[in-house]
């Protein structure tokens, strides 16, 4: 009977301790990560692109403004973004240069 009494409780707290852990996960904040590229913003097949200098990556542009991003293409200058990646090399520009985006 001791066994049985032992092992019951045993079993609960690790129930308790599992649903202690899964409510301090579900109150888990998610991190926004902002970096800053400095490179040109180039048209692709798919959409727009940043290939970037510092860092050398190219990036992919998820809020494309074409108004705002062909004049930038045209003149094939490098500019100053300040981008929220949303994964990956995927990213949401926030400024070009230091003015607001869009």
């Amino acid at each position: 009977m001791r066994m049985k009494k032992g092992s019951l409780l045993l079993i609960v707290a690790v129930f308790i301790f599992i649903g202690l852990l899964a409510a301090r996960d579900s109150g888990a904040q998610t991190v926004v990560r902002k970096m800053k590229i400095t490179g040109e913003i180039a048209e692709a097949q798919h959409g727009y692109i940043i290939r970037g200098k510092v860092p050398a990556e190219v990036f992919t542009i998820l809020n494309p403004v074409p108004e705002k991003l062909d004049a930038f293409v045209k003149s094939e200058k490098t500019v100053s973004l300040e981008v929220r990646i949303v994964s990956g090399d995927n990213v949401e520009i926030e400024k070009i240069d230091g003015k607001q985006y869009p």
